[in-house]
């Protein structure tokens, strides 16, 4: 399995007229993810389902990913995968999935925390930058500490 973990674009900043849930993404956001997508098409020409979670910056960056795939990756909001996801309820998710690649669409620091978790026994402090593109590469079942990490590059680097 080919797992990629994507945190969402440049979103709003916080405020108090608008919930969390509602923020959505910056124009700068939007330019940016679209640079991401045609890069993620690059290097997942085979990518079979996008899993978002429900928050708007998220839900919004998973449909310009497919967009970028014409719109011929299966697209679905996971509950599951708000804000403060746990690994254990990622791989929960993607046990539900046969598909062998797979993108994530979440939030920071969930996403740093699932590549921490499924690729080392240790803790790994990472800083994931909003479009930041990750591949992790399973032989076999997903696990902790059982994918090796072949991609870790922010959106921002791709022309």
């Amino acid at each position: 399995m080919n797992l990629y973990l994507i945190r969402h674009s440049i979103a709003e900043k916080p405020s108090l007229s608008k919930s969390d849930l509602n923020r959505e993404l910056t124009s700068e956001g939007i330019n940016l993810m679209i640079r991401g997508g045609k890069f993620l098409r690059t290097i997942a020409p085979d990518l079979g389902l996008i899993l978002s979670s429900p928050y708007k910056r998220a839900f919004q960056t998973a449909e310009i990913i497919a967009e970028s795939f014409d719109n011929k990756v299966k697209l679905i909001k996971e509950n599951n995968l708000s804000a403060g996801c746990s690994t254990s309820t990622l791989i929960d998710v993607l046990s539900l999935y046969e598909e062998h690649n797979i993108a994530i669409i979440g939030h920071q620091p969930d996403i740093s925390n699932h590549i921490s978790n499924l690729i080392s026994n240790d803790n790994i402090n990472l800083i994931i930058k909003p479009a930041t593109i990750s591949k992790i590469s399973f032989e076999a079942k997903i696990g902790f500490n059982k994918g090796v990490l072949e991609i870790l590059i922010p959106s921002e680097v791709i022309y």
